[in-house]
C-alpha cells in the first residue's frame, strides 16, 4: 500500500503537480515522505520515554546529600530554608530551595522542628459580680475638642459600676497620672468610702506607678482589660457616649473653662432621676419647645387658652368653628370632604360691612358675584372657574 502511494505521488509530481499538492492528493503526511527517503538512525539500545532523564535532574546521590544534610538540620533544630542557607553559604547547595522543601516533604517529619505559633490564655475570662454600690468604680479618659487642630482637652471619670454615679471627675489640658491621682484622693475624701476594686483600660495613666502606688497603700484591687473582647472597659465608654450624644454637646470647646463648665453640667444631671410611677417606664412628656416662648397664659386668636396646633390642617366646615368654644379641635367632629380646585382660584378677601370687598384674581379676571360655593364665616372666599 505504501508503494503505491509513493508510485502515486511520483506520478503526480511528474504530471505538474507540486509536491506538497500530490502529497495531500495522495493523503500521506510529509513526515511520512520526509522520513522514507531520509530514515532515522536504528538505536541499539532504547530507552521507554518514561525511563528517560534529562541533564538537569537530580542523581540518586545529590538527593541522599540533600537528605542527609535536612536530617542534620532538623536535628539541630533547624528549618529546611535554614539548612538551604547554610549549604549555600558553604558553596555546595547542589539544587533550589523549592527543590530541597519538595525532598523534606519525603523526610521523617517527626524529628522537623515544630514553628512557633500563637498561644491562648488558658485562664477564663475574668468576671466580677457586685450587688451594691461602691464596691466596683471604672474610670477612663477622653478627648474633648478644643477650638483649633491639635488642640484638646482631656475629661478623667470615675464611675461607679452598680449605681452609675459619678463618684470623680476633673477636665485639664493633658493627660498626667498625677492629676488622676489627686481627683481619686479627693473622690475617696467626698465619697467617705474606699471602693473594693477599680476596673480600668490599659492606657499610660492607668498602668502608671503612681496609681498603682496609691491603690495598694489604701488597699485597693487592680482590673485591667479583659481579653478575647473589644470593648475591654465598657461602663467608661458607654458614659462618654451618653455624654458626647446629649443635645446641649457642643462642636467644639472655646477653652478650658467652657468645657469645665459644660462637665460640670452634666455630672450634676447624670444619672437622669427616675421616671414617674403614674407614667410607669416612661418618663414624663415635656412640652413643645414652641411654648416655651410664650406665656401659659397667653390667649390664641379664639379666645381660648393656647394651645397645640393640629399636625393636619383641615378645611373648615360652613358656618362652624374650626376649634370649637374651647379652642380644642373637637375629636367626634366628622371631617369635611375635601375638594380639590382646578383652574385658575380667585380669592376675595372680605371686609367690615361699611367697606366694599375687593376681589383679587390670579391668572384670570375677577369672578362673577354668586357663582360657585362659598365658605361663610371663614373670611376667605374660594371660587372655581367655570
Amino acid at each position: 500500500m505504501i508503494e503505491v502511494s509513493a508510485s502515486l505521488v511520483l506520478a503526480l509530481i511528474a504530471a505538474g503537480f507540486s509536491q506538497r499538492a500530490a502529497l495531500d492528493l495522495a493523503g500521506i503526511a510529509r513526515s511520512t515522505w520526509h522520513y522514507r527517503d531520509h530514515p532515522r538512525a536504528r538505536v541499539s539500545e532504547p530507552v521507554a520515554h518514561r525511563q528517560r532523564r534529562t541533564q538537569c535532574w537530580l542523581s540518586k546521590d545529590e538527593r541522599d546529600q540533600i537528605t542527609v544534610k535536612i536530617q542534620t538540620a532538623f536535628a539541630a533544630g533547624k528549618s529546611v530554608y535554614q539548612a538551604f542557607y547554610d549549604a549555600l553559604d558553604a558553596g555546595d547547595p547542589v539544587a533550589s530551595l523549592s527543590t530541597w522543601y519538595r525532598i523534606a516533604r519525603a523526610v521523617d517529619q517527626t524529628t522537623r522542628p515544630i514553628r512557633r505559633t500563637r498561644k491562648h490564655r488558658a485562664t477564663a475570662m475574668p468576671t466580677l459580680l457586685v450587688d451594691g454600690p461602691d464596691q466596683a468604680w471604672s474610670w477612663d479618659i477622653t478627648h474633648l475638642r478644643g477650638p483649633y487642630r491639635g488642640v484638646s482637652y482631656q475629661l478623667y471619670l470615675a464611675m461607679d459600676v452598680f449605681s452609675r454615679m459619678v463618684t470623680g471627675w476633673r477636665v485639664e489640658t493633658r493627660e498626667d497620672d498625677d492629676l488622676a491621682a489627686e481627683m481619686f484622693e479627693q473622690a475617696f475624701t467626698v465619697r467617705g468610702v474606699l471602693p473594693r476594686i477599680i476596673h480600668s483600660d490599659g492606657g499610660p495613666s492607668m498602668t502608671s506607678r503612681t496609681l498603682g502606688d496609691l491603690f495598694a497603700e489604701l488597699g485597693i484591687a487592680t482590673s485591667r482589660n479583659r481579653p478575647r473582647v473589644s470593648n475591654d472597659n465598657p461602663y467608661s465608654e458607654s458614659l462618654f457616649k451618653t455624654a458626647k450624644y446629649t443635645p446641649d454637646y457642643p462642636a467644639f470647646f472655646t477653652n478650658l473653662d467652657h468645657a469645665r463648665s459644660w462637665a460640670a453640667d452634666f455630672v450634676e444631671g447624670y444619672p437622669p432621676p427616675p421616671p414617674r410611677r403614674a407614667g410607669g417606664p416612661h418618663p414624663p412628656r415635656r412640652p413643645p419647645r414652641h411654648l416655651d416662648r410664650c406665656p401659659p397664659s397667653a390667649p390664641s386668636r379664639h379666645g381660648g387658652p393656647l394651645h397645640r396646633p393640629p399636625r393636619t390642617v383641615r378645611r373648615p366646615a360652613p358656618g362652624t368653628d374650626p376649634y370649637g368654644p374651647s379652642g380644642h379641635q373637637p375629636r367626634n367632629q366628622p371631617r369635611p370632604t375635601p375638594r380639590r380646585l382646578t383652574g385658575s382660584a380667585h380669592v376675595r378677601v372680605c371686609r367690615p360691612a361699611d367697606e366694599p370687598c375687593q376681589a383679587t384674581t390670579r391668572n384670570g379676571p375677577p369672578p362673577r358675584r354668586g357663582s360657585g360655593p362659598s365658605y361663610a364665616g371663614s373670611g376667605v372666599e374660594l371660587r372655581r372657574r367655570g
